[in-house]
């Protein structure tokens, strides 16, 4: 796991933000966010994760549990595996999810993570494109492929989830390709969600200023700032 800050400074109060499977600061509409929050007031700290772990709690839980037990963070952002690994640790800050990976999507994605997890190996095997590396709008990535270790330890989590925390604010697309969006609406209630028009990654779509507004509203004063909002 590698973590950079951006924005640092005595006067600003620090936020973390945990990055989604294969996104990092170098990707312009990551760098994109990151800049919004950072010209907000904040001091970023963005987490990138590793794409392939074989252990949920080594690679991602331990790491940012001993990242946070320093610093005082009032809230953290968390988008797709980020908001998996947010959801499991049990930190008391307010909680700012987008689309977050709580539930393998229905269809094709189903039956491929089914099939990898059965098989016994932690080599990447399938290539991610589609999967859960598709974006609203592309940018270059690595090629990456997915390992049956990390789909069975992805499973595991999902599967494990502890209660929802009602300080936390859910930003979720009704037409996200990548994460389950039931699996969001049936751990989310009305009052803690907000609905955008746009895919997987609302900083890669065309009404992403808006939505980065009440990212910021609902990072400021909870979900209360944001209900009932949508676009």
């Amino acid at each position: 796991m590698e973590i950079s800050v951006h924005g640092d400074g005595d006067d600003r109060e620090p936020v973390l933000v945990v990055l989604g499977w294969g996104n990092h600061p170098g990707q312009a509409n990551v760098a994109w966010l990151i800049d919004g929050l950072v010209a907000a007031g904040w001091e970023v700290h963005a987490a990138t994760l590793p794409t392939n772990a074989s252990s949920f709690e080594r690679a991602y839980m331990r790491p940012l549990a001993s990242y946070v037990t320093d610093r005082a963070f009032d809230a953290v952002v968390a988008h797709s595996l980020g908001g998996l690994v947010t959801a499991t640790l049990d930190w008391d800050v307010r909680r700012v999810y987008l689309s977050p990976w709580w539930g393998v999507r229905e269809g094709v994605q189903s039956a491929v993570f089914r099939a990898l997890a059965a098989l016994p190996t932690s080599r990447p095997l399938v290539p991610a494109a589609g999967s859960v590396g598709d974006i609203s709008e592309p940018t270059p990535r690595e090629t990456t492929r997915l390992s049956p270790a990390f789909v069975r330890e992805v499973r595991r989590a999902q599967a494990s989830l502890p209660a929802f925390r009602p300080d936390s604010t859910v930003f979720c697309s009704l037409t996200d390709a990548i994460v389950s969006v039931a699996a969001i609406g049936e751990r989310t209630p009305a009052a803690n969600l907000r609905v955008y028009d746009g895919g997987h990654e609302f900083f890669s779509s065309t009404g992403r200023a808006a939505v980065l507004d009440d990212v910021i509203a609902a990072l400021r004063d909870g979900p209360a700032a944001v209900a009932g909002a949508s676009t």
